[in-house]
């Protein structure tokens, strides 16, 4: 067991794609520990055999068609005439918008590159240090995967058996604390480095109403989520439908920014990265099965409890532990491996799989921020056009501000719990 998972990391550590990364290694497992192949097929084949996982394909969808579609820079708009006025204006636009953004899309590299593209190239015209605008654009990405739809928070949703409604519900106020956090980051990054931009004319109501009248529809949807869910008139899967069609309608028919000829290439696109989604998710049920097998979560459990019973410690050892491994592999098959592990910890722990879901997301989030990986740190200064030194010089003060929400999150689960226990009791 110990050298497949040093298999896997290696794997993907060296750049192999990350499903054939985790199936090599559990495929050779299961002949070295005398399984049956056919186990190990099976296994595979059931990894896709979910109904919810019919959500994934349709959130792809929807966010390659909001990019294209004039929804995202109709949702930036409204954010600019709303906190446009405020010292740091447009940095706090690009935080806004991120999470604005984020309630269409449900991806952080998606929505760094949307924010990076727009309000960071924006930044730099007006003044702004290339690294700072860069900074504003990694750091608000992160909200993509907290905000629903999340792809991440139905990945950790099927793992864990955890209901994705819940999940997604789950992520709107610690989204709303980060993004709290970051705004308050920006000022102090701009007192830190006495960065003096003229401030912007408060925008008058007619132009706040004029933005919203043209946003109306992109603006629309979160309330549309809220309400479905809350409603019982859609499931997560439901909903992943939904939203696909309603950006493809609201591109096409509304705002005309999308040809019906630019569909197929959206089409493909989409159904590239679903397939490759798919494919992690097939391999890691072998890996999960493996794991289940060698009883190793109950091997990590008696770990942690002979360090501490308490679970506030255990909880801080493991966001510690996430950190660190983020700095070399990437969230997502970090997600997939880590928990079928940490899940039967947190419920002997007592924990709520819910609130951890959102501690183990955010979390594994952040990595994309630090190097080596970064993958955050490289879109956003490669559209930006700034070196890392001088995105280093900016980026440490506002990611000290996400470590501080992170412990917020992490040790207040009301924050995390609310609005699931409201909606589905």
């Amino acid at each position: 067991m110990t050298l497949m998972l040093i298999g896997v990391m290696a794997l993907i550590g060296l750049g192999m794609p990350i499903a054939f990364a985790v199936l090599i290694p559990c495929a050779l497992y299961f002949v070295a520990a005398g399984l049956p192949e056919a186990l190990f097929a099976q296994r595979i084949a059931s990894g896709t055999a979910s109904f919810p996982m019919l959500a994934i394909p349709f959130f792809v969808l929807a966010g390659e068609i909001m990019q294209r579609g004039g929804i995202a820079r109709r949702l930036i708009d409204v954010a600019r005439v709303s906190v446009g006025h405020m010292r740091g204006g447009l940095a706090q636009v690009g935080v806004l918008g991120g999470a604005l953004i984020s309630a269409v899309s449900g991806s952080a590299t998606a929505d760094t590159a949307i924010l990076a593209k727009t309000v960071s190239r924006e930044m730099v015209r007006e003044g702004y240090p290339r690294g700072f605008a860069a900074s504003v654009a990694a750091v608000a990405g992160v909200l993509g995967p907290l905000i629903p739809p999340s792809i991440m928070m139905i990945l950790y949703g099927l793992m864990a058996e955890v209901s994705i409604g819940r999940l997604f519900m789950a992520g709107v106020l610690p989204g709303l604390v980060v993004a709290v956090a970051l705004m308050i980051a920006n000022l102090l990054v701009m007192k830190q480095h006495a960065i003096e931009i003229p401030l912007q004319p408060k925008a008058t109501a007619g132009d706040l109403l004029q933005a919203v009248k043209r946003g109306f529809w992109a603006l629309m949807f979160p309330v549309f989520v809220w309400v479905g869910l809350r409603g019982g008139l859609f499931t997560p899967t439901e909903l992943g439908a939904f939203v696909a069609l309603y950006c493809l309608i609201v591109s096409v028919f509304v705002y005309k920014e999308l040809k019906l000829e630019d569909l197929p290439a959206i089409f493909q696109e989409s159904a590239l990265l679903t397939a490759i989604i798919m494919f992690i998710l097939a391999s890691s049920t072998g890996l999960n099965y493996a794991i289940a097998w060698e009883r190793l979560p109950q091997a990590i459990a008696n770990w942690f409890l002979m360090a501490s019973d308490n679970k506030f410690v255990i909880l801080m050892i493991i966001n510690v532990v996430l950190l660190l491994l983020g700095l070399a592999l990437e969230g997502p098959p970090l997600l997939i491996i880590l928990t079928p592990i940490l899940v039967p910890l947190m419920t002997g722990l007592g924990v709520d799989l819910v609130h951890f879901g959102v501690i183990l997301v955010f979390n594994l989030t952040l990595g994309a921020l630090t190097p080596p990986v970064a993958t955050l740190i490289f879109v956003a200064s490669t559209i930006v056009g700034c070196t890392s030194s001088e995105f280093m010089r900016y980026f440490w003060l506002i990611f000290g501000m996400l470590l501080v929400a992170l412990l917020i999150i992490t040790y207040v689960p009301a924050i995390s719990l609310f609005l699931p226990n409201l909606i589905y009791g």
